[in-house]
């Protein structure tokens, strides 16, 4: 692994945390209109929607820094699901164990360091089981002529 490689994890998971930050705001406002029409529906709705938008966000974010990713609506829908378990998985013990365990400012700032690199890591690998193979950039690089990791 190089340090170009370990910047470019580290502006995916940052890059994907701002805007899902953002994007989450809109998704909540969406997801409490369904809850009040129907309840249990609006939940699953929403739900459903949320995976998709967090597969999509995270197929954009990987085909800008890595690789072309595969956009219909099921591949983004289980993109999402998948990434949204394992960041939950690794979010919990990377970063809310150590900072439940050393609440202070400097335990956030490495946190979030390491948190975004993990995130970044992570969510190029999970889309790479969505990778489009065989095509081109614009730029004329290959897709799959990538560094291995």
């Amino acid at each position: 692994m190089n340090w170009r490689n370990l910047a470019k994890y580290f502006v995916h998971g940052l890059a994907f945390t701002i805007l899902f930050l953002i994007l989450s705001v809109v998704w909540l406002f969406f997801a409490l209109i369904l809850v009040t029409v129907g309840f249990i529906l609006g939940f699953i709705i929403g739900l459903i929607v949320l995976f998709i938008m967090i597969g999509f966000l995270n197929a954009l974010i990987t085909t800008y820094l890595w690789f072309d990713v595969k956009s219909g609506v099921w591949s983004l829908f289980v993109h999402g699901f998948v990434l949204t378990l394992s960041l939950a998985i690794v979010n919990s013990i990377l970063v809310t164990i150590p900072n439940l365990v050393f609440p202070a400012i400097w335990t956030y700032v490495v946190t979030f360091i390491i948190g975004a690199l993990a995130d970044g890591f992570l969510a190029k690998n999970v889309a790479g089981f969505w990778k489009e193979s065989g095509f081109s950039r614009p730029g004329g690089a290959e897709v799959f002529s990538e560094e291995p990791v």
